[in-house]
């Protein structure tokens, strides 16, 4: 189908990742007829579902912060209001390892108002000496008084150095990696001190864990895509879509050797798919070329996933657990799941996150899978017998969140194009926050074009 020039209700979304989801879904509540297209088969983007013989996991596990505030009221809409509690499971900021780790770092936020909340976690933490905790709380208060006076170029090793090493190794690093997918000693300190900032600067809720209790696809994707089609949208999976051109009567795109013109078009695809997305002619705009050529100085984080099933219950005693990075880094309790789904005699399914690039990127997926079943039996001896292990690589999870990166921002590129995705968000790294705060700022600049065109033809 081919719609005719000014046909201007008509809006396009080129990807279906949490971006272009939440632009869909923005536009399509303004009442105009939004055609959302996707070249995987499952919406979600970099945060999805995924089948492994049959048995839906992610791609990747996630863990939101209490302060990532759009992306939760993009969930709780999507959801309705009283949802929250059943799609995301709320903890207290903590640290704690996860079977027999000695000496290990054991933090845990306070149920307490802010400040007190954090205070209360220096104060009962264990595996730090007292100067240790004093040296971190007075590099947490140097760094919210003035974070204007991070250089550009500062690692977040490079800020830390002074810190005493345990408190830097047990705190700082896997929280840096956990928010920012990228090595202390190659992270921007600047992008880290946001992060640490929006947690830790506001309320006490704002520094909570979210543990998704679903699968990410239907945490958001897939409940916002019904909404779009229930207002008159539509969604097509499996099909690749591509700008070739861009003029004052409308946006063209080419989907299957057939050209479809839009007045808008929204591109919200990964940082290393923006070239496809955007056809020669498109790419050679000003704008576009631009953002192409931001996009193509990235280099990009893996975020690997080990999942592993368990003949019997295995203990937990929280959801999110820290183990000693040999290899695996964080453990989740995948409780949420639905246990009918799970492969044959599992009783509790468990995954292994490891964030960033390390040696296990060398090792073959099986042999990655041993290593992690034996890191678990290693601190936490007598675990009942493994039914089932798969393991999951996102090789471009996140662009590398480095110091001075130059990132294109959100919204217009060239007369009805736009450009949404978590790579260009100025202030946080590459998350699900990043990606819903882009994905309304895209939405809000077709609907500012679109209003101004409205002016001058007044």
């Amino acid at each position: 189908m081919t719609a005719p020039p000014g046909d201007r209700r008509r809006v396009a979304v080129i990807g279906a990742g949490w971006a272009g989801c939440t632009a869909a879904l923005e536009l399509a509540r303004r009442g105009l007829a939004v055609t959302v297209y996707e070249q995987a088969r499952m919406p979600g983007g970099r945060a999805r579902r995924v089948l492994l013989d049959g048995v839906p996991v992610d791609n990747g596990q996630h863990l939101l912060l209490g302060a990532y505030g759009e992306c939760l009221r993009a969930i709780a809409q999507v959801h309705g209001a009283d949802a929250g509690a059943p799609a995301l499971l709320r903890l207290p900021l903590a640290l704690q390892p996860w079977g027999r780790q000695p000496g290990a770092v054991r933090l845990t936020a306070w149920r307490a108002p802010a400040p007190w909340h954090l205070a209360g976690a220096l104060v009962g933490a264990r595996g730090l000496r007292l100067g240790a905790r004093y040296a971190l709380a007075a590099s947490l208060l140097r760094l919210r008084r003035d974070p204007a006076a991070i250089p550009a170029t500062a690692t977040v090793a490079d800020w830390f150095r002074d810190l005493p090493r345990a408190a830097f190794d047990g705190i700082v690093a896997p929280l840096c990696v956990a928010a920012l997918n990228t090595l202390p000693e190659e992270a921007s300190a600047r992008v880290f001190a946001k992060v640490l900032d929006t947690a830790l600067g506001g309320s006490r809720a704002d520094s909570d864990f979210l543990v998704p209790t679903t699968d990410l696809s239907s945490l958001l994707p897939e409940p916002a895509l019904r909404q779009v089609a229930a207002q008159g949208g539509e969604l097509r999976l499996g099909a690749a879509a591509q700008v070739t051109a861009s003029a004052a009567d409308g946006v063209t795109v080419e989907v299957e050797g057939h050209s479809e013109i839009f007045s808008d078009v929204v591109v919200a695809v990964g940082p290393h798919q923006l070239a496809q997305a955007l056809g020669a002619r498109p790419a050679d705009l000003p704008g576009c070329r631009a953002a192409l050529a931001m996009a193509g100085a990235f280099a990009y984080e893996p975020i690997v996933t080990v999942y592993l099933g368990f003949r019997a219950p295995v203990a937990m005693t929280a959801p999110v657990m820290r183990l000693d990075d040999r290899p695996g880094q964080w453990l989740f309790d995948r409780h949420g799941g639905s246990s009918t789904t799970w492969p044959a005699g599992t009783a509790t399914m468990l995954a292994v996150v490891i964030s960033a690039h390390g040696a296990h990127q060398r090792m073959e997926r099986e042999a990655l899978a041993v290593a992690v079943e034996a890191q678990l039996r290693r601190l936490e001896p007598g675990l009942p017998a493994v039914t089932w292990a798969r393991v999951i690589t996102e090789r471009r999870a996140t662009y590398a969140c480095t110091p001075g990166l130059a990132r294109p921002a959100p919204g217009r590129l060239a007369p009805g194009i736009h450009l949404a995705g978590d790579y260009t968000d100025a202030e946080f790294p590459a998350t699900l926050e990043a990606a819903v705060r882009s994905g309304r700022a895209a939405a809000v600049g077709v609907l500012e074009a679109r209003a101004a065109a409205d002016v001058r033809s007044a």
